[in-house]
């Protein structure tokens, strides 16, 4: 029996698991939107908007507490192990013009990454659209714009897939129907 046991299994060992959920991470840093599992989503979640919250915390501190902000910052990197994605999330090195992800969430207490489920017999299908609609997914990747049709399998599928993304702004209110998907995979 699993009484008062946390978390997913994923059929995985501690420490698969471990690295699944930084690596996820990174990826959705990076990135800010990648399509996975409903399942890998939902355990990511916690830990993404927790390292969001960890930065946010340290931007606070940045100018008056150094050492705190230091503290912060390496309780990020010690979690991810990226030191890019760590510099993109408190917007140090080539961000500290634009401003990272944490500053991007300065205004706004919770709910930073959104799940939008693709659905149906086909995976491209978002939830809510009609069925004989299929998205294509835009990206860019390595300085080309791409375009990917998401038709998947119908037969043979084990797990939903999912669009995991962070949230565009402070005050996000966009239905899932006028949301165009786009993914970047590297």
């Amino acid at each position: 029996m699993r009484h008062r046991m946390r978390g997913r299994h994923l059929s995985r060992t501690a420490a698969h698991r471990k690295s699944l959920r930084q690596n996820i991470t990174n990826s959705l840093f990076t990135y800010g939107r990648i399509v996975t599992t409903v399942e890998k989503a939902k355990e990511t979640k916690s830990f993404a908007e927790k390292l969001i919250t960890i930065a946010k915390k340290g931007l606070l501190k940045k100018d008056a507490d150094r050492p705190g902000y230091v503290h912060c910052y390496r309780q990020v990197l010690a979690k991810l192990r990226n030191t890019d994605v760590t510099r993109k999330l408190f917007g140090e090195g080539q961000w500290r013009e634009s401003g990272g992800i944490a500053q991007r969430f300065a205004s706004r207490n919770g709910g930073y990454t959104r799940i939008l489920k693709l659905s149906g017999t086909r995976l491209g299908v978002l939830s809510g659209s009609s069925v004989g609609k299929i998205p294509e997914l835009e990206y860019r990747m390595e300085g080309r714009d791409r375009k990917l049709r998401m038709l998947g399998r119908r037969l043979n599928d084990n797990a939903s897939r999912v669009i995991f993304e962070l949230v565009s702004g402070s005050t996000e209110t966009q239905a899932v129907e006028q949301v165009k998907p786009a993914v970047t995979t590297g």
